[in-house]
């Protein structure tokens, strides 16, 4: 099953693309996790809006990953696209969320510590779906910046 999905940018994320443009210190988007957290508990047909502020993947009682993303492109000069596959026997469960999460690569401090560190870079919900041991699900995320 394929799913195109649009993430909100999380506040963290944008003060590490501000933090980027400031002083060099760079990261990579290379994670993702998925969750039962984005859709209304009263109607689960219902995708909740992103909470920018969020710093960790929400989720009401299921969490999977991070694990690796499998492709980046560009679809635009302002517009990368993230592919992420669950394949069979990963993640069966309920989901309603994908959270991608960014690595910090690199820093012109000297022994930066914070160089590997990981962060909730995007959020993207839907409305509930449910995932069996046999479904492969394919999100394309899409952000816009």
């Amino acid at each position: 099953m394929a799913f195109n999905i649009i993430a909100t940018v999380t506040d963290q994320g944008r003060q590490r693309i501000a933090e980027q443009l400031k002083t060099g210190k760079s990261f990579q988007v290379s994670k993702f996790s998925v969750s039962d957290g984005g859709h209304s508990v009263g109607d689960p047909t219902v995708a909740l809006a992103p909470d920018p502020a969020a710093i960790s993947c929400v989720f009401n009682t299921f969490q999977y990953g991070p694990v690796a993303i499998n492709a980046a492109t560009l679809v635009s000069a302002f517009c990368p696209q993230f592919t992420c596959i669950l394949g069979t026997g990963e993640a069966n469960a309920p989901l309603s969320s994908i959270c991608l999460i960014a690595t910090i690569v690199y820093s012109p401090i000297v022994d930066d510590p914070d160089v590997g560190e990981d962060f909730l870079f995007a959020v993207g919900n839907y409305p509930l779906k449910v995932k069996t041991a046999s479904d492969t699900f394919q999100y394309a995320v899409l952000i816009q910046l």
